[in-house]
């Protein structure tokens, strides 16, 4: 064997180990060509600012974010995938470190002289891989291995200095920007302080700032000293300083006792404290650094920094929005609905608000949802309260109109933060319009009943009353009652809904038959009906259909259509369409042709007493009291090596299922975080769920107080005390109605009373349930 062909193989074999550490192929296996690694153009000549890698199409890179201890390796792991999501092999992947810390090592896999290199600490170039291989840090242990999938590659990166490394990961062959860089942020420090997180403030107040002692350290005898010091980088256009828990008032620069820079001790009781006081009231964001500082042993000197954060404080305002929304027209009989809408999309509270409502055109106020305080010659005032951030508040009215023709509601907002808004919106008054269809197959079948239906739809603006039908049928078509024609009563019909009436029928012989329809209303309304024309046949051919009766939102379930040959000899050319309803979504229906109207299946033939069994799968995805499956089947008589006899057959069926909804109920118990000291309050909170599709009903909650706390006050959903037993034990008031997508909170406020591990459990109980939702956090009470 030549050595031009002994290489890739010795190459493949090297690759093809199934775990090892990158490592330069220069000297092992000595056959391979060794020397430096050159480095190779991103793009190719003639492709910089083109789409020449169509099958790259994002990049993905693990973890995005993550905290390390100092001097710990992080390795981060990149995948080329096409637009399927499938790992693309040999694609260039890039890497750049900025900030502190070094970039150890890249992936050298592959034997050419362009395989993966590092140019310099901050700077290297891999290659997603062909085969799978692992990364064993050199240790024993598994725990700590890296796979390497097929589509990946990777790159180490540790550092010895505190701070935040931010890494861009960058692939040339996806075209899309956004797409091909992925930015990996790795904050390296002591992993023993919690540090204040970034917050949102309303704008001229102030917020405190908290770096508290997690672990307690191990460094020796005698527990080190730390400090930590605050320092305001900038304002961004909201100036701030840094003062004592202890000082009062926020002019605290006119006061002398602000300050740009503040230091706090820190051990483990005892977090360092600092309020961060805007002086004066503006939108912007602060940003402020954060450092633990460890004193030297011998108290001498400045001490070390073993760990840094920054932080941002956002200064907001709120930013309230009022709408209003009306019915485009209505009726002159009922009250119409009118709803005044306060939204803050800013990320603070917005204090209350007074709206002024003013009727045009003679209306009334019905009844509200607050009910006004007053009125001020033609204005309605109603008082509002507090916004909460990106929630909103409703004023929901009834207006009741005067005449024919349209009015007008006006709107004027203001609030305590100083907005205003203003919405107007007209509502047209007029009668009811009725519209007449006369539903049913094209076809039916001698001896059976034609299912005939009468549509009928109100397509005015009011409620139609009152509403009876009258259908005239052909001398040979026969209603139950035998009249002709035929009286049906269609009830109250809401705007622009449609009641339907079953109209049965049935035939003496088979033949060409035609039925109208006239519909009438209080207040002088008629429409009438175009002709409906359908043929009564002779047949064989019959369909069932088999499914349930009932079925929960979300969930699939399946019908089963049995056609069957009834008769005395064969039939043919059998076509079977199935029209789903518009509450459930197809899933499977086996060979059936799908398209955008009905499922198709085709027979070839059937025998006599024959039958063929056709299974359609589908997810409920709507609400319904009749999701109705219809099914259609049409076959020739006589076999299909024959010319067809006499008329086509064709036999149909339908199955009806009503989809409903179901609660469902979870429950969380939040606990205080940190230490609790005795003599100290604390507050429970349980949060009850319902992500169900029904309300849930008649809710009790209750909590088990641990002997380390003592009950202070407990207060329910609606604001209703929680009742107490001897042992200090709390029942909240039943809640009789949790709706979908709510959430209930119960708040318990205890006081610490003795040290040790205070463990609070609680029970959700409910109508839906069929076991108590139980719940248990603890918290540590210590000594003063």
């Amino acid at each position: 064997m030549s050595r031009r062909l002994l290489l890739p193989l010795i190459a493949a074999f090297a690759t093809a180990v199934g775990c090892f550490n990158s490592h330069n192929p220069g000297y092992f296996p000595y056959e391979l060509p060794g020397g430096p690694i050159q480095q190779t153009h991103a793009k190719p000549r003639f492709g910089f600012f083109r789409d020449f890698d169509p099958k790259a199409a994002k990049l993905n890179v693990t973890p995005t974010d993550a905290t390390a201890p100092l001097g710990s390796q992080i390795v981060l792991v990149a995948t080329v995938c096409d637009k399927d999501g499938n790992p693309r092999r040999s694609r260039r992947v890039e890497w750049v470190l900025e900030g502190p810390g070094n970039i150890i090592e890249v992936d050298e896999a592959g034997f050419y002289a362009g395989r993966g290199y590092k140019v310099d600490n901050k700077f290297g170039v891999t290659y997603t891989g062909y085969l799978p291989h692992c990364i064993t840090r050199g240790n024993d242990d598994p725990k700590d291995d890296v796979d390497i999938a097929p589509g990946q590659t990777f790159c180490v990166v540790s550092s010895a200095v505190p701070g935040e490394s931010t890494i861009t990961a960058y692939a040339p062959g996806v075209f899309n920007w956004e797409r091909g860089r992925v930015i990996t942020r790795i904050v390296w420090g002591d992993g023993r302080f919690g540090f204040p997180p970034p917050a949102v403030v309303r704008y001229g107040t102030e917020t405190t700032l908290s770096t508290s002692l997690a672990q307690v350290p191990q460094d020796g005898p005698n527990p080190p000293i730390y400090r930590v010091r605050y320092k305001v980088l900038d304002g961004a256009g909201a100036p701030a300083v840094l003062a004592p828990v202890g000082a009062t008032g926020t002019s605290l620069s006119q006061a002398g006792i602000g300050a740009k820079e503040a230091e706090e001790p820190l051990d483990a009781t005892t977090a360092a404290v600092v309020r961060l006081v805007q002086t004066s009231p503006q939108a912007g964001k602060t940003r402020v650094a954060v450092e633990v500082v460890k004193a030297a042993d011998n108290g001498i000197g400045p001490g070390t920094v073993v760990s840094r954060r920054e932080t941002v404080i956002e200064w907001a305002a709120p930013t309230m929005r009022l709408d209003m929304t009306a019915p485009a027209s209505a009726g002159p009989n009922a009250s119409v609905p009118v709803v005044v809408t306060l939204a803050n999309a800013g990320l603070v509270d917005a204090r209350e608000s007074t709206v002024r409502v003013t009727l045009s055109d003679g209306a009334t106020l019905d009844r509200s949802d607050p009910p006004p305080v007053r009125q001020e010659n033609d204005a309605l005032i109603f008082n509002l309260p507090a916004v909460p951030s990106k929630q909103e508040q409703a004023l929901t009215l009834q207006v009741h109109p005067a005449k024919l023709g349209s009015f007008t509601v006006k709107a004027d907002a203001s609030t305590a933060d100083g907005l205003q808004g203003h919405k107007e919106a007209t509502t047209r008054i007029e009668n009811g319009r009725l519209v007449v269809v006369v539903e049913g197959p094209s076809a039916a079948l001698l001896g059976e009943k034609a299912p005939l239906r009468v549509a009928v739809t109100n397509a005015g603006a009011t409620s139609a009353t009152n509403v009876k039908v009258s259908a005239t049928l052909d001398a040979a078509l026969q209603y139950g009652s035998g009249k002709n024609p035929v009286e049906l009563a269609a009830g109250t019909i809401a705007p622009g809904q449609t009641q339907v009436v079953e109209l049965p029928v049935s035939a003496k012989a088979a033949g060409h038959y035609g039925v109208k329809a006239t519909a009438t209303a209080d207040g002088n309304i008629t429409a009438a009906s175009e002709p409906f024309a359908f043929d009564y046949r002779r047949a064989e051919l019959q369909a069932t259909v088999d499914g349930p009766k009932l079925a929960y939102l979300g969930q699939d379930f399946a019908w089963s259509i049995v056609v069957s040959n009834n008769g005395d000899g064969p039939i043919s050319n059998v076509l079977i369409r199935a029209t789903l309803p518009a509450e459930v979504k197809l899933k499977d229906a086996g060979d059936a042709r799908i398209g955008s109207g009905p499922l198709e299946w085709r027979l070839d033939s059937l025998k006599a007493g024959e039958q063929k069994t056709l299974k359609v799968t589908v997810d409920a995805v709507k609400f319904g009291d009749k999701a109705t499956l219809a099914v259609l089947a049409t076959a020739d008589a006589g076999g299909s090596d024959a010319a067809p006899v006499g008329d086509p057959l064709q036999a149909k069926f339908e199955s009806s299922v009503a989809i409903i909804g179901t609660p469902a109920l979870t429950a969380e118990l939040v606990a205080p975080m940190g230490f609790l000291s005795v003599g100290k309050n604390a507050v429970f909170q349980v949060r009850v769920k319902n992500s169900g599709t029904l309300p849930a009903r008649n809710i009790d909650v209750s909590a088990a107080i641990p002997a380390e706390l003592k009950l202070v006050r407990a207060t329910g959903a609606a604001n209703a005390d929680g009742r107490t037993d001897a042992s200090g034990n709390v029942t909240f008031p039943t809640l009789d109605q949790l709706n979908p997508g709510a959430t209930a909170t119960f708040t318990i406020e205890v006081q610490a009373i003795q040290t040790g591990d205070a463990r609070m459990q609680t029970q959700v109980k409910a109508t839906s349930l069929t076991a108590p939702l139980k719940e248990e956090q603890a918290v540590r009470v210590v000594g003063k």
